[in-house]
């Protein structure tokens, strides 16, 4: 994994960037999914809510990071992961953007942190895929 992570250094380097990522918000939601969803404005009406905090922001996490190392050990080159990870991480900032907008959610604290640091993020991922073309 080391040689085909390193075939292609900007590439490679987003994509444990990512999976780091994923990995860390997985344990994050599962291990204290009330304390961490509150930060992100969500709040949970019951225990199953708890147990879909821990699913969709725990469970998919983890899915996702551990298929953007398997894709990138598949194909034997990280770039394919590069590309997924940027269609996640453009299609939620572009989203949230827009919906910023339309619920008014501007001057919520959480939204006043994720906007810039998932532009820089965004913006980070698009400059490896141009570094490693």
């Amino acid at each position: 994994m080391k040689e085909i992570l390193i075939s292609n250094i900007p590439a490679g380097f987003a994509t444990v960037c990512l999976a780091l990522y994923f990995f860390g918000m997985a344990v994050v939601f599962i291990t204290k999914p009330l304390k961490n969803a509150e930060s992100f404005s969500i709040k949970p009406v019951d225990n199953a809510g708890k147990t879909e905090i821990r699913v969709y922001y725990g469970g998919i996490s983890f899915a996702l990071g551990a298929f953007l190392l398997y894709l990138a050990y598949a194909t034997k080159t990280p770039m394919h992961s590069l590309v997924g990870g940027m269609f996640f991480a453009t299609t939620v900032f572009v989203t949230r953007t827009i919906f910023l907008f339309v619920d008014k959610g501007w001057k919520c604290p959480y939204t006043k942190l994720a906007i810039p640091a998932e532009g820089a993020f965004v913006i980070a991922l698009w400059t490896c895929y141009f570094l490693a073309k």
